[in-house]
């Protein structure tokens, strides 16, 4: 078919930019003066003329992706050759600068007829109800032997006049020659040349277009841009949609994949560790390392953690009627995994609402070091406003249902780890994770709602409660009022487990603090096939005598992967049935390929590894070290300690015994075990309905010291000895 009507128009700025000639170049002037004494000359020797055809690859130009029978349009296009010989007779002639023109006149002109023939290509597709998936490019995408098929397939030299070289080049020279893959979809029309994979990188007229990210999740379907160098994870949290990143974005966790199901991604190092070989068929891919070259469809199959299960009680929790006086306060828990937010009664502490959801800082890490990392490089406002975006939604979730009126809310009360309460207030965290790790400030803060949140929503004092150190922050501060250390004669301790492990112990005159590296085994992470506390996950775990699995599943749903306690219940089952030795090496039968749990509705083997086994030793070990330097640093003995208070969201559901079983508690403490719930929610509670609570945590604060485990060589000592099965 040939082309018609084309009409070259050449474009003054692209002709410039191809000579690399700017408006402050010292030719300038002259370089004007030159393009328009030639501009008519050079139209006359334009000659443009096109054709193309729809026909099919063959065994000499098919591809990996692309076999034989593929159909495509061929195109090529020209402006002739008269244009080439009178620029380089001006060459000849010594006239340098007025054959550059020349050759990028007739080069923009080139450029230009794809304008022209674009509509005839699209006419002619929408007519065969076809439309056009890609462009290939020789040599990148396809062989340079196209051109020679192009060439016969549209008799060019008959039609055009042209010439083909041995190597495959065309005479004119000023000649394109595009093919086109077609797609039944006629609505798709992809022609454009692709600057993004194009191999000629010192091209003038390079331009990086963004790509479009189309994705799909379960809430419908919606697109982005990715800038350059921008990961699709990267550009999910920009876009506000919420992805699990447990390792920040390291390609080390395998929790952030996305299914591609049109485009391509080359696979990662990683995606080749994480995914079967069917699996990287089928498109699957971790985000957060995935950086398309191409427009790409995605969908994310992650967003079971919307269903996380957020505890948002705590011992002794008041659910009578709200008074009627009207006025409330709102107690929030910012936690690493999840957030908790309460409208209380004042000053009955009746419980008019509450809120629970998960911290969706969690796209950039699950634990706190992952999350001082991003704000120090540069993502310090992102965290903020994401986690304020978080707390507000809450704030008008109980302000609504529990029909209050805003200007009737006296008092916020925030219990919050240090990083958490620093992110929040816009702290800068570049001195929390390195030595001597000084917070900014984490005294009883007080600020109005619209410096701590952005928004005018509320008109009343946010509170931010105090903490001890990096570390040790106001969550345990909070807890510690709520389990009346500030009143004890006794000594207690308090151990809070989450994504984090801080412990105290001590009693109204002296505590000893410390925060221990458990990693983040206990809510899912570095497990092979875990995940946070969500429907679906597995959380309870029993072997029959035949070591088949019995299991339970949060909400009784299909199971989807291994939450912490299932963790713990797992590798205690191994431990009762010697399928696992005291060193922590599974049995020879499973060695390879772990102990099988369950199937997932999508067929995937829910297993427990060596290497799962391995992170669970590091993490209780962790845990017990730590308590245990605690307890020598405060020169008690097990029979000493009144209670044993087991805090968080994983310490509320744990089976006691099967902790005592894997050696994270003493045997000896196991029937002196209370569990309270969120005691970090449960002391803002107390902030905000007890008279005199912010002098308690005050004082708490001043008979607090931090034992710092990284120094103390007992600490180290007992590591290496509980990293061992009992």
């Amino acid at each position: 078919m040939k082309i018609s009507n084309l009409q070259a128009k050449m474009n003054r700025d692209e002709v410039f930019r191809l000579i690399d000639c700017h408006d402050d170049s010292p030719v300038y002037e002259e370089v004007v003066e030159s393009y328009e004494s030639l501009e008519e000359e050079v139209y006359g020797l334009i000659k443009p003329a096109g054709l193309f055809e729809f026909t099919q690859l063959t065994n000499e130009t098919e591809t990996e992706k692309y076999p034989a029978g593929t159909p495509v349009i061929y195109l090529i296009a020209t402006v002739g050759r008269e244009v080439t010989a009178y620029s380089d007779q001006l060459f000849k002639e010594g006239e340098f600068l007025k054959g550059m023109l020349v050759d990028a006149m007739a080069d923009s002109c080139l450029f230009s007829l794809e304008r022209c023939w674009q509509e005839q290509v699209k006419d002619a597709c929408g007519e065969r109800n076809l439309g056009i998936a890609r462009r290939l490019e020789a040599p990148q995408d396809i062989p340079m032997e196209v051109q020679k098929e192009a060439y016969e397939v549209l008799h060019a030299r008959e039609e055009l006049g042209m010439r083909l070289s041995s190597g495959y080049m065309y005479d004119p020279v000023k000649s394109t020659c595009q093919v086109f893959v077609l797609t039944s979809d006629r609505d798709v029309f992809r022609t454009q040349h692709n600057c993004r994979a194009c191999s000629n990188l010192t091209c003038k007229m390079r331009n990086i277009p963004p790509v479009q990210v189309t994705v799909t999740d379960k809430s419908g379907t919606f697109s982005m841009e990715l800038k350059e160098r921008e990961s699709v994870m990267d550009g999910l949290i920009r876009s506000g949609s919420y992805l699990s990143a447990v390792c920040g974005g390291k390609g080390i966790c395998g929790k952030c994949r996305v299914k591609v199901t049109e485009g391509t991604v080359p696979p990662s190092p990683s995606d080749l560790r994480f995914f079967t070989e069917e699996e990287l068929k089928e498109g699957y891919r971790l985000s957060c390392l995935a950086y398309p070259q191409e427009d790409i469809t995605i969908v994310l199959e992650n967003g079971q953690e919307d269903s996380f299960e957020v505890l948002n009680q705590f011992q002794e929790q008041k659910q009578q009627a709200v008074s009627e006086n009207g006025e409330y306060g709102i107690a929030i828990d910012i936690g690493t995994t999840t957030i908790a937010v309460h409208l209380i009664s004042i000053p009955d502490g009746g419980l008019a609402a509450s809120h629970s959801s998960i911290n969706h800082q969690r796209a950039y890490g699950a634990d706190v070091v992952s999350r001082m990392l991003a704000s120090n490089q540069g993502k310090g406002q992102e965290l903020r406003d994401c986690i304020r975006k978080d707390l507000l939604e809450g704030i008008r979730s109980v302000i609504s249902r529990g029909k209050a009126a805003p200007e009737n809310i006296k008092k916020i009360a925030i219990g919050a780890n240090t990083t958490m309460g620093h992110l929040l207030l816009g702290f800068s965290c570049e001195t929390l994770g390195v030595y001597p790790f000084d917070p900014v400030d984490i005294s009883y803060i007080e600020r109005p709602f619209e410096e701590v949140f952005g928004e005018t929503l509320l008109n009343c004092p946010v509170e931010i409660l105090p903490g001890i150190s990096t570390f040790v922050g106001g969550d345990i501060v909070s807890g510690l009022l709520f389990c009346g250390f500030d009143q004890s004669d006794n000594v207690n301790v308090l151990i809070d487990l989450g994504t984090n492990g801080e412990m105290a112990i001590g009693c109204k005159d002296r505590i000893l603090v410390t925060s221990t590296a458990a990693g983040p085994a206990f809510e899912g992470g570095n497990i092979s096939c875990g995940m946070g506390s969500v429907a679906g996950a597995i959380c309870h775990v029993s072997l029959d005598e035949n070591n088949r699995p019995n299991i339970e599943t949060i909400g009784g749903q299909p199971p989807v992967g291994l939450c912490g306690t299932g963790v713990i219940e797992t590798a205690a089952e191994l431990i009762r049935t010697g399928l696992v030795d005291e060193t922590g090496l599974l049995d020879d039968d499973y060695f390879d390929d772990g102990l099988f749990l369950a199937k997932a509705p999508d067929g995937k083997e829910i297993t427990f590894t060596q290497k799962d086994v391995r992170e669970i030793q590091l993490a209780k070990s962790a845990v017990r070290a730590g308590l245990e330097t605690l307890i020598l640093r405060y020169g008690i003995t097990y029979d000493e300690i009144d209670k044993v208070f087991l805090a968080g969201g994983f310490g509320y559901k744990i089976d006691r015994e099967k902790a005592v079983a894997i050696g994270m508690i003493p045997e000896e403490l196991s029937h002196k075990i209370e569990t309270v719930g969120n005691s970090s929610l449960g002391g803002a509670y107390l902030a905000v309905t007890k008279e005199g609570a912010k002098e308690a945590m005050e004082r708490l604060v001043g008979v607090s010291e931090e034992i710092a485990l990284s120094t103390d060589k007992k600490f180290n000592e007992f590591y290496m000895e509980y990293m061992y099965f009992e």
